[in-house]
């Protein structure tokens, strides 16, 4: 929103919120810990923002937590905020990676074969019928967010638990360890291929599931490699991807913002979906430096105004996450020889925005780094502690 001079509240449960010193931010609001016992804590307050206003507010929400937060107190909030959701069930679904199988199954999307487990029992008895390679998935986001020591010395953070397995045995151990969650996990074909082979749409649906803007991106380097997130990423174009996620969402009565995940099987030579987002991100903020500005879309639409529609965008324009892509290259490219030092410097020439730092609006550079070098300078104290 800052790109196009609209001012902002942001509210959110980290103190330290870097966007909290971004020069487009007209109101703070720090909230408590999104969690089960916060949340009429959480909806007290945002209520209260929303009184504050003369007019209902447009909310926009950048994360599963956050999304399945206002899903679930849609009928409390619509009140006091604009916003635009996709159905109950579709939402769930969204959300939940093994209700999702089922959904995609419905409505004849491309996914990869997908089966569903309660507990590592189950997987051993069907173990035999798995397809290898295979990648093991929870299906909540947040069912990998680790609770105690013991899970947090066991397995390492979200991202960096998905990893490809070649062999029963490895996929009944890893399984076997896993904490049990009610909702239980899912076991999926692993899709061959390289990092930039991962594609994405990005969209903004009204609510008659007609796509009011669109652009698509492409990953050049993830973190970690093969499952992680976003390091260095570009805008691409490929008008048959966009005519078919514009008709996948239709099928599914898609409304609000959208992003679907693909990736390129090369020996089925399709796109597969790995998963549909239904929140904010970062890829809109690449959106909007190319010309397509999903968030206000968003917003123009949900305030009645008229819609700036124009769906051109710049072709081959990055976005860089330079410390999220200076860990991938050396904790994963640069062993497994995908990318050298000359190619991967050479990739920098490519014009290019930052996730993090904009030079007309630098202070959420600024606190990002000094919160790097005290974490940094906090985990070497600690080290020291424990060695003396």
């Amino acid at each position: 929103m800052g790109v196009a001079g609209v001012a902002s509240i942001v509210a959110s449960s980290q103190r330290d919120d870097i966007a909290f010193a971004s020069r487009y931010v007209r109101e703070r609001v720090v909230l408590p810990p999104l969690s089960p016992g916060y949340e009429g804590e959480i909806l007290g307050r945002l209520k209260r923002l929303g009184l504050s206003r003369e007019e209902r507010a447009v909310l926009f929400y950048v994360g599963d937590a956050e999304v399945a937060f206002v899903q679930r107190y849609r009928d409390e909030l619509e009140p006091y905020f604009r916003f635009l959701l996709p159905s109950a069930e579709v939402g769930g679904a969204l959300l939940n990676k093994s209700l999702f199988y089922d959904l995609a199954v419905k409505h004849g999307l491309p996914v990869p074969h997908t089966e569903v487990f309660a507990d590592a029992a189950e997987v051993r008895q069907r173990v035999d019928s798995l397809p290898f390679p295979s990648i093991v998935k929870p299906s909540f986001n947040w069912d990998w967010f680790w609770r105690t020591p013991v899970e947090r010395e066991r397995f390492p953070p979200y991202k960096r638990a998905l990893r490809r397995f070649d062999s029963k045995e490895a996929l009944l151990e890893f399984c076997e360890a896993l904490p049990r969650r009610g909702s239980g996990f899912l076991v999926q074909s692993y899709i061959e291929g390289s990092d930039e082979g991962i594609t994405s749409f990005h969209g903004y649906f009204d609510e008659h599931s007609k796509c009011l803007g669109r652009f698509v991106g492409r990953e050049v380097r993830t973190n970690p490699p093969r499952t992680g997130e976003s390091a260095y990423s570009r805008t691409v174009h490929d008008a048959e991807l966009v005519e078919r996620s514009i008709d996948y969402l239709t099928r599914i009565g898609m409304r609000g913002i959208v992003k679907i995940d693909y990736k390129l099987d090369v020996r089925a030579r399709e796109f597969k979906i790995l998963e549909i987002e239904p929140h904010f991100q970062f890829w809109h903020l690449l959106g909007a430096y190319a010309g397509v500005n999903l968030p206000l879309m968003a917003y123009q639409h949900q305030r009645g105004a008229p819609v700036s529609a124009d769906n051109g965008y710049a072709d081959d324009l990055h976005m860089l996450y330079l410390i999220n892509d200076l860990r991938a290259f050396w904790g994963g490219y640069w062993r497994t020889r995908e990318w050298s030092v000359r190619s991967y410097v050479r990739s920098y020439a490519k014009k290019k925005y930052y996730r993090v730092f904009d030079p007309g609006d630098p202070l959420p550079f600024v606190r990002s780094m000094v919160g790097f070098v005290t974490r940094r300078i906090g985990r070497v104290t600690a080290s020291r502690g424990k060695a003396g």
